[in-house]
């Protein structure tokens, strides 16, 4: 496999290089070096960078005709890599039919702009493939965990200095992460925090995705008293983080995941009184945090509910109406990536693939994110919860867990905003998928 190779032989390299894409995905903005440029990511650059100085390594010993062997020795990262490469193979083949049929049959355009959605999807393989060829043992779910909680913990001070505007942050440091959502953070009232993200909605659902993790550890890891407590305390962090950014969309993906793990939990322990008490304090956390945040919060959610006053539930509709338009014209094969014609701001990633992509486009998009919730819960089911041993075979076990709650948030959230486009928060998802794809594929 491509990433046993080179300067990521070594599984040391593999984590490093691993657990720099996540901090980066977790923690930094894009960075401008010219105006006339695109904005640059840290974590392209990364994943990019090794890609290319293992290429050229392969080409330089195979001119020098020395023999090297790029095929993995595993079976379960061959397993996997057969899943992912069918996966993209099928999404990349939709695109490419689209846009041939638009600019053949529709009289669309395809540009340069257009051709980067490929370079998108080839990032997404690249780090999915990393993932999954990382051998994830003790040490390094150590090291895996210790780097989330240190971004998890940069974020927390950010957010809260950013809500309380500690020593002026949104003055001098906010502006690193968002120029065009200062007014939301600080003319509002209550301030929308953002962390480190550019947008308050997409560190919702990243906030989101952090609870789905501690939810899971609470409800189905066998805890002591300090253990139960420390998950308790950080599940509300992150949904207290949720609801600072005040983004409706993310707070029905809260609602989404804390049902069905609850519902879940309850079934696989058939009832258990300590389950049933762990919901329950779950459910007053949460009302609690609903009903004590401040009063323009609450104005917030009840204006979400009056789809004839909603200015925004109004604006996302207006936005998604063009696109059905197309839609209905060509449903099938869609129009092609189109970036220079047609509109990318349609707020509802199904809506803007389908109208890409067509309904082909769309099932192959849908199968990107369902293909591993497949691989956890095959996974989950070789599972015995009931004489199961702490360590790491339960650590990966509830992660498969929490990734298919996960994917329950991301597609609640793509009926109004976007995972698949956002390069920093589909890093993220893309580093959960490969972890996910390794732990279908070993055999325990």
């Amino acid at each position: 496999m491509f990433w046993n190779t080179g300067v990521t032989r070594t599984n040391t390299n593999k984590l490093l290089l691993f657990c720099g894409i996540m901090l980066s995905a977790l923690l930094l903005p894009s960075l401008e070096i010219r105006p006339s440029l695109p904005r640059v990511r840290l974590d392209d650059a990364l994943i990019f960078g090794a890609f290319a100085v293992n290429l050229l390594l392969r080409i330089a010993r195979r001119f020098r005709n020395y023999s090297f062997d790029y095929d993995s020795n595993h079976e379960g990262e061959k397993r996997s890599l057969r899943a992912v490469n069918q996966v993209f193979l099928l999404f990349l083949a939709s695109i490419v039919i689209s846009n041939l049929y638009a600019v053949v049959f529709l009289g669309g355009s395809f540009g340069i702009r257009d051709f980067m959605e490929g370079v998108t999807l080839l990032k997404y393989y690249l780090i999915i493939t990393l993932a999954f060829s990382l051998d994830v043992q003790g040490a390094e779910w150590d090291v895996l965990r210790f780097t989330f909680l240190v971004g998890l913990g940069v974020i927390l001070l950010l957010s809260w200095g950013q809500f309380l505007n500690l020593a002026n942050v949104n003055e001098w440091l906010t502006p690193f992460f968002a120029q065009s959502h200062l007014d939301n953070l600080v003319n509002a009232n209550p301030p929308r925090v953002l962390g480190t993200f550019d947008n308050p909605n997409v560190m919702g659902i990243t906030s989101v995705l952090m609870m789905s993790l501690f939810v899971t550890w609470f409800y189905f890891r066998k805890n002591d008293r300090i253990q139960s407590v420390i998950l308790f305390l950080a599940v509300a962090l992150t949904l207290k983080l949720t609801f600072m950014t005040i983004s409706r969309t993310a707070l029905l993906a809260t609602a989404t995941v804390l049902v069905f793990l609850s519902i879940w939990a309850t079934l696989k322990f058939n009832w258990k009184k300590g389950i049933l008490l762990k919901i329950l304090v779950l459910l007053l956390l949460t009302l609690t945090l609903f009903f004590t945040s401040p009063r323009d919060f609450v104005s917030r959610m009840n204006e979400a509910t009056d789809l004839e006053k909603s200015t925004s539930a109004q604006g996302h509709l207006m936005r998604a109406g063009d696109a059905f338009g197309f839609i209905a014209q060509s449903p099938i094969l869609g129009w092609g990536t189109a970036k220079d014609t047609m509109t990318t701001l349609v707020d509802n990633e199904y809506v803007l693939v389908t109208r890409r992509y067509g309904v082909i486009g769309l099932a192959m998009y849908l199968w990107l994110f369902i293909r591993p919730v497949k691989a956890a819960l095959r996974r989950i089911r070789s599972f015995n919860f009931y004489g199961f041993e702490p360590g790491i075979r339960e650590d990966k076990t509830l992660l498969a867990i929490a990734f298919v709650a996960s994917t329950l948030a991301i597609f609640v959230y793509n009926i109004t905003a976007g995972a698949f486009y956002n390069l920093q928060l589909m890093t993220l998802v893309a580093l959960f998928m490969g972890i996910i794809y390794r732990t279908e594929g070993e055999r325990d």
